[in-house]
């Protein structure tokens, strides 16, 4: 039983790297892209800052999506979540700025503007996969 257990979250977990792909992949690719065309780092900045809008709009088509159907009291155990999350975010975004600002160099603007790219879309990825979790069908 618990190797038919272990075999099935196997598969699932499987099924979420694909799944995270297919989300993921348009908006990667068009950072990619952009960064790709860069020609400098104020370019780059601004492919960071597109990526970054269109990541936290990913982010709340999948909230809303989350919560579309739910009972009231999940709803309002994951607004709370979120709330504290957007707090968490803020808090860390500031903590980042103030680590790259000791930093030598224009280059660490670029690498917190990732650092923070990769915060949303992580979250995003994140309420993706707990709405599908319980998608047994694939």
């Amino acid at each position: 039983m618990k190797k038919l257990l272990v075999i099935s979250l196997l598969a699932l977990s499987g099924q979420a790297i694909a799944a995270d792909a297919d989300i993921a992949k348009p908006l990667d690719d068009t950072l990619q892209a952009c960064k790709n065309n860069a020609n400098n780092t104020l370019e780059s900045a601004d492919c960071y800052q597109k990526a970054t809008q269109a990541w936290d709009k990913m982010l709340n088509v999948q909230y809303q999506a989350l919560l579309s159907g739910q009972s009231e009291a999940f709803k309002q155990k994951m607004k709370i979540s979120q709330r504290s999350w957007i707090k968490y975010k803020e808090d860390y975004f500031a903590a980042m700025e103030s680590f790259y600002q000791q930093q030598q160099g224009t280059i660490w603007g670029l690498v917190a503007a990732e650092s923070k790219l990769n915060v949303i879309r992580d979250k995003a990825l994140d309420l993706y996969r707990l709405r599908n979790s319980t998608n047994m069908e694939g």
